[in-house]
């Protein structure tokens, strides 16, 4: 029984060694991926700078990748440094958002909803009992946040 448990455990966290080596760099905590709008980049912790120069970033006081509670997701729209969320206004409700974590599961969630909110609008962070996914971005050069809410659907297995 015991060579069964770790045989499931194995397939699990059978990820690719591409995957594999994003994960070991410093500070990175997951990658994000979104096929519909071809968006695919490490998700790093916190949201200076330099985090959101390199990929995407995950507000540190909101909740963790597929746990319960809102976790908060940011990234540049039309960086020098990359493309990051600069397709996010393209996408649809009921897309899927899959975000591998640093354990090597990946976590489902799909789109509910979109909206464009203020920059001082702080409910984005609302922590709740269901397991949700915020996605947010600049929108109308600066002056507004596109945001993007899922909710969880399932984990996946690679």
């Amino acid at each position: 029984m015991l060579g069964d448990k770790t045989d499931v455990e194995e397939e699990q966290t059978s990820i690719s060694k591409e995957d594999e080596a994003i994960l070991e760099e410093g500070g990175v905590i997951g990658i994000i991926e979104i096929p519909s709008i071809d968006i695919r980049y490490p998700v790093m912790e916190g949201t200076t700078g330099a985090v959101l120069n390199a990929g995407i970033g995950h507000i540190t006081e909101t909740a963790g990748i597929g746990e319960r509670g809102n976790c908060v997701l940011c990234g540049h729209n039309g960086s020098r440094y990359g493309t990051f969320f600069t397709p996010l206004n393209q996408i649809s409700i009921g897309d899927e958002v899959a975000i591998i974590d640093k354990k090597g599961q990946t976590h489902i969630y799909e789109v509910a909803e979109t909206e464009v909110v203020n920059p001082y609008d702080n409910s984005i962070k609302t922590q709740g009992e269901e397991k949700e996914l915020t996605l947010f971005t600049c929108s109308q050069k600066g002056t507004m946040r596109f945001v993007v809410r899922c909710r969880y659907k399932e984990a996946a297995d690679e």
